[in-house]
């Protein structure tokens, strides 16, 4: 899982136009998902200093579609992904639980809260992005 993360997030980078809704409100972004994705992802307000949302997208994590929703935090992209969680090896079904990873210079922190599964990928330092998922996991229904 942390391979694809990675990889959806270079995807996100490299892309001419990665967002498909460009918008700096929660209440803009979130709505644009509805009917792309048969659930209703999260999408936290940015309350760090320095992070801003920058808007989503409708992508694919493995084989199933996912809210790719971008911040900037920063001079840093750090992407969101949002998807659902069955079927996939969890270590833990905890909502408090959060495995961490690192490839290729970029780090990947996962959670699941309820049917969903979260990553949030960035090449920022591991312990604040660490500490960014607790918070945006803590604003989540």
């Amino acid at each position: 899982m942390s391979t694809e993360a990675v990889n959806d997030h270079l995807r996100v980078l490299a892309s001419q136009r990665p967002l498909e809704v460009e918008a700096s409100g929660s209440h803009e972004v979130k709505p644009w998902f509805e009917g792309k994705l048969d659930f209703a992802p999260s999408v936290p307000l940015p309350d760090a200093a320095g992070l801003r949302l920058a808007g989503g997208a409708v992508g694919y994590f493995l084989d199933r579609k996912c809210a790719v929703v971008e911040y900037a935090l920063r001079r840093h992209a750090v992407t969101l992904l949002v998807f659902p969680a069955d079927g996939l090896a969890w270590p833990s079904r905890d909502a408090k639980s959060f495995t961490s990873s690192s490839r290729r210079g970029y780090h990947a922190v996962f959670w699941r809260a309820g049917e969903l599964g979260y990553s949030l990928v960035s090449d920022v330092n591991p312990v604040e992005l660490g500490a960014l998922a607790e918070r945006f996991a803590a604003a989540m229904p």
